[in-house]
């Protein structure tokens, strides 16, 4: 595109043109000046100048147009910051991405290398371009792992023509790098278990259910039960007669709630990984009830039933390993990540519903709690309560209440609860993922809003009495029928699931001794370094967990230190595998 230099007052194209104001230029573009007339610099400057940046910062350069003020904008630029110029307008793209490309071919500042322009077909895809799951074009850009956080700054008045979209990306943005930090920190606690119990149940899967068998199932009302406090007043207004009606789902600690109630539950959504959650199954809760766990889950919750269980994998990472998993045959189907057993609870009921003209009720879902109560009586944590409680530690517990990050806020029905970061979190998420479901009522009446359409007590009592007593009587007795794995198929996958241990095992074992032995057993084909980059990089349950487990860098000794303590925990688990499905094999 060719520049324009004009005056003023004379200004009339559709194309973005170069104005000389006598002090400066400025653009016109769609009968509007990007810049002042008087003094193009001066508005810019003074943004800029006022501009805060932490080390860690992308700076969003919003219409950056003529890019003035960026020598200015890079004078402040921390080491391990990055400024990334977006336009939503297509001309102006053009327009501010060969201005880019002058000032960078007349300047030999080397800090013009912390600076770039979004393609523009890239501007959706911002998102995924952080996160590592879209590659761009723009091949400067930092991986997302050196930003803490996304600072926007409006470079010319062109952010006008667009200003709610810019509003949204840099709000994705910033959401972006926030959500990849928390998984960060998820995955830095929680990472190796999750890797861990992934192969501890998947000699499981042969005898278990197989998840996509049960969808559209359910011919009756489901009713989905959380362990927060509202699902004690659900049980106490609704009667136990038109709540058998309904197909129950219960996350693991509710269940023992509703067993202290009689309530039949029909299927039980094990999310849980660490040992804390086997206190739910005590006095068999779930002893006849369907179990429908989550890979990443404690491998013996599934011991609790005598009845039967169904796996699927929650898609807790994007590493090589998890995706390469899910393309095997033997493997059950991932579903989103939702973080809570609540979120994952309603949306397998949404699954398991046959059409959207049958309603899903949910309660328990509070995502706060009021004072000196956490969760509702029957459950673990009240159990634990009233098993600790002595004269110096009461039952109730105010400490909930009171800790670092707690707050109090106005819940439904105007009534007041407390809550934190990460219940509110949650709350946002089941807002984000259902908001708009048919047919998807909150039965709760105590806790956080959850954007979807409420139901009192009477009316859904009143509904579930408008069933006739003929249909009341086959709902009680209606459970799941499951579809049968062929003794063929259970041979298949029980071979492809060993196929599958013992690579892993011999990669592992491979990784064990060219770190031990190194150039004394190393491949004629390849260097020691670059067969380790081979083996480790598409097996990153080894270093998911490290705090710098976005990377693989086997060319950093500490790192293969690092990997090294980690080989003999997989191995372990992987040859217990073995040998309990050769054990299965020989019963």
């Amino acid at each position: 595109m060719q520049d324009h230099l004009e005056k003023p007052d004379t200004v009339s194209r559709e194309e973005p043109c170069l104005v000389d104001t006598g002090r400066g230029f400025s653009v016109s573009y769609r009968n509007r000046f990007l810049y002042s007339k008087y003094a193009p610099e001066r508005a810019v400057l003074s943004t800029i100048d006022s501009f805060v940046m932490l080390p860690g910062s992308l700076v969003l350069a919003f219409s950056p147009a003529l890019w003035l003020g960026l020598p200015e904008l890079l004078k402040k630029l921390p080491e391990s910051s990055f400024v990334l110029g977006i336009e939503t307008d297509c001309l102006l793209h053009e327009f501010a991405e060969n201005q880019l490309q002058k000032l960078k071919s007349s300047s030999e500042n080397p800090a013009f290398s912390k600076v770039a322009m979004l393609p523009f077909v890239e501007n959706e895809y911002l998102v995924n371009i952080l996160s590592g799951m879209s590659k761009s074009r723009c091949e400067s850009l930092p991986h997302i792992s050196t930003f803490r956080r996304a600072l926007p700054i409006d470079m010319s008045a062109g952010t006008q023509f667009d200003k709610e979209n810019y509003g949204k990306i840099a709000a994705l943005a910033q959401n972006a790098i926030a959500s990849f930090w928390k998984n960060r920190i998820t995955l830095t606690k929680l990472g190796r278990l999750f890797s861990r119990n992934i192969f501890k149940n998947l000699p499981r899967l042969p005898e278990s259910i197989p998840f996509g068998s049960l969808r559209g199932s359910v011919s009756i009302p489901i009713f989905v039960f959380g362990a927060g406090e509202s699902l004690e007043t659900t049980l106490k207004t609704i009667p136990k007669s038109l709540l058998e009606r309904c197909f129950i789902i219960a996350v693991d600690a509710a269940a023992p709630a509703l067993k202290a109630h009689s309530l039949k539950i029909h299927a039980v959504c094990a999310l849980e990984g660490q040992l804390a959650i086997e206190k739910a199954y005590i006095g068999g809760s779930a002893k006849e009830s369907l179990i429908i766990a989550d890979m990443c889950s404690r491998e013996r919750v599934t011991s609790h039933t005598q009845r039967a269980v169904t796996y699927f994998a929650s898609k807790f990472t994007d590493a090589e390993f998890f995706t390469g998993m899910c393309k095997k045959d033997f493997f059950p189907p991932a579903i989103p990540s939702l973080g809570s057993v609540g979120l994952t609870a309603v949306y397998v009921a949404l699954m398991l519903r046959e059409s959207q003209n049958i309603p899903v009720f949910i309660t328990g879902l509070d995502f706060s709690f009021s004072l000196g109560r956490t969760h509702a009586k029957n459950t673990p944590a009240h159990i634990a309560r009233l098993c600790a409680m002595d004269r110096l530690n009461p039952a109730e517990n105010y400490a909930a209440a009171f800790r670092m990050g707690a707050k109090e806020i106005k819940g439904k029905n105007n009534t007041s609860v407390f809550t934190d970061t990460a219940l509110e979190g949650y709350s946002a998420s089941f807002a984000d993922f259902f908001s708009g479901t048919v047919n998807l009522y909150d039965a709760g009446e105590q806790g956080l809003p959850l954007s979807i359409q409420q139901i009192s007590s009477e009316k859904l009592a009143a509904y579930l009495e408008t069933l006739d007593s003929t249909a009341a009587s086959a709902i009680r007795g209606q459970d799941l029928h499951f579809s049968e794995t062929s003794p063929k198929e259970k041979a298949h996958k029980i071979h492809e699931i060993r196929e599958y241990l013992e690579k892993e095992e011999k990669s592992l074992n491979r990784i064990k001794e060219l770190l031990m032995f190194g150039k004394d057993v190393a491949s004629c084909s390849c260097s020691v370094e670059e067969e380790l980059h081979a083996l480790i990089e598409p097996r990153e349950y080894l270093f998911l967990h490290f705090p710098d487990g976005y990377k693989c860098t086997p060319s950093d000794i500490s790192f293969l230190k690092r990997v090294r303590g980690q080989i003999d925990f997989f191995l372990k688990d992987i040859k217990n595998e073995l040998k309990e499905m050769d054990a299965d094999k020989r019963r």
